[in-house]
């Protein structure tokens, strides 16, 4: 082994035992906090709650990106334990000012007095690549916010890379069914976006993309940037006026108008745009009256290809529209790999599952519980589904989970179905089949 490879491997056993450490300590906080809290209803979940944060927090950007996805998550999680994981959302510990100041005056090349005529030493958010701090831009004198990358989020990033790819080759090792939803390939699609996230320079150029995705959509909006405070590790955008989720009610915002134009923002971007923004929990949302989304840390996406895209639309435009017979022969003709023994046994199930589904009405329709039935099918029947839909995925049980805490009588397949038909509709030719 080469002196690069032992180096490697020694960061990488270095980084197994913070892993372990981390998770022995957060297994003592689950036991003093359920000891604490003793007699209380919701005990166990909200000790583990607290023992996740504190678990998430200690390891870092990966593992705190995995909770903040949990922690929208109320119509599937105990509430008491999603409570605690909001926690995570924009309350992470925050690194000192000398690194901030630091890494700013390194990555722009000058004094951080030169850039900014008024700066706030102490963030007003902290989170899982980044912390941001108010600040006035001595140029023009906007108001701003400074989003500063963390010190040692890079190396923490490509090892908790490496550590969580050789764990799901060894899951998919020891219980081989796991290959056939191709966990490798998801944790990489994870892991690599959460790596792209932390290059603000990369961050820069989705604002901009999604900026002009949206210029027609009056109620869709992104901070806008100013370049010249700008760099890999040093992100300067306008800072947004907005109220949070929980302020809602005291807002003078429609509510509903609300959750309809984010299912719009979040079926556009996977079914028209093919650009999507993965990271849609309530702290990377601000609203303004009367029924206008802001989104911010726009650094995790996934892109969808065309035919990708065009293959998604057309599935869950099947499974709205009771077509089981299609959805069969999508999954089946557009998986990594198929080996059914009966096919016919496999339609037959799928159009039971999808005759179901229409039979409890697309109102109670949940998009992401549906589709991990659809893969509980596709395990039994030897079909292993693609990886490519992992961050748009991770968009819908996000828009979905904004629905059912603001709008429970809003349906994400109903609002979806018009962007369903505008992407087939709009598909070049060849791209949309059967």
């Amino acid at each position: 082994m080469d002196a690069p490879a032992r180096t490697s491997a020694v960061h990488v056993g270095v980084r197994c035992a913070q892993i372990v450490a981390a998770t022995g300590a957060a297994s003592a906080a689950f036991l003093r906090e359920s000891t604490r809290l003793r007699g209380s209803p919701d005990r166990v979940p909200r000790a583990a709650g607290r023992a996740l944060v504190r678990l998430c927090t200690r390891l870092g950007a990966t593992f705190i990106k995995i909770g903040q996805i949990a922690s929208t998550r109320a119509d599937l999680l105990p509430g008491p334990l999603v409570d605690e994981l909001v926690a995570l959302q924009d309350r992470v510990p925050a690194f000192p000012f000398e690194q901030v100041r630091r890494t700013i005056e390194s990555d722009l090349g000058r004094p951080l007095e030169d850039v900014f005529a008024d700066f706030e030493t102490l963030p007003i958010a902290a989170a899982s690549v980044a912390q941001v701090h108010r600040a006035v831009l001595r140029s023009n004198g906007s108001r701003v916010a400074v989003k500063v990358r963390r010190p040692d989020i890079l190396e923490k990033i490509r090892l908790d890379r490496s550590i969580l790819l050789a764990v799901g080759g060894a899951l998919e090792r020891v219980v081989p069914t796991l290959r056939l939803v191709d966990v490798q390939g998801a944790l990489r699609t994870f892991c690599d976006a959460v790596g792209q996230q932390a290059h603000l320079r990369n961050e820069a150029d989705h604002n901009r993309r999604f900026t002009a995705n949206f210029a027609g959509d009056p109620d869709v909006g992104f901070p806008a940037l100013h370049p010249e405070a700008c760099s890999d590790a040093v992100l300067t955008m306008d800072f947004v006026d907005g109220v949070r989720e929980n302020e809602l009610a005291e807002a003078g915002v429609d509510v509903r108008a609300l959750v309809a134009t984010g299912m719009r923002c979040v079926c556009r971007m996977i079914f028209l745009h093919g650009f999507v923004h993965a990271d849609l929990h309530p702290g990377n949302l601000r609203f303004q009256p009367p029924g206008r989304l802001v989104l911010l840390d726009l650094g995790l996406v996934g892109e969808i290809s065309e035919a990708d895209r065009v293959t998604t639309a057309r599935t869950i435009h099947a499974l709205a529209t009771g077509d089981g017979v299609t959805v069969a022969r999508m999954f089946h003709d557009n998986a990594a790999h198929a080996n059914v023994a009966d096919y016919g046994a496999y339609e037959a199930e799928i159009v039971a599952f999808v005759d179901a589904v229409r039979a409890r009405g697309l109102a109670n329709l949940e998009v992401t519980k549906e589709i991990g039935r659809i893969f509980d099918i596709l395990r039994r029947h030897r079909i292993q589904a693609r990886s490519h839909m992992t961050m748009a995925n991770l968009a819908m049980m996000t828009a979905e989970g904004l629905g059912k805490r603001l709008a429970p009588e809003l349906s994400l397949t109903d609002e979806s179905i018009p962007y369903l038909v505008e992407a087939l509709a709009s598909a070049p030719p060849g791209t949309v089949s059967g």
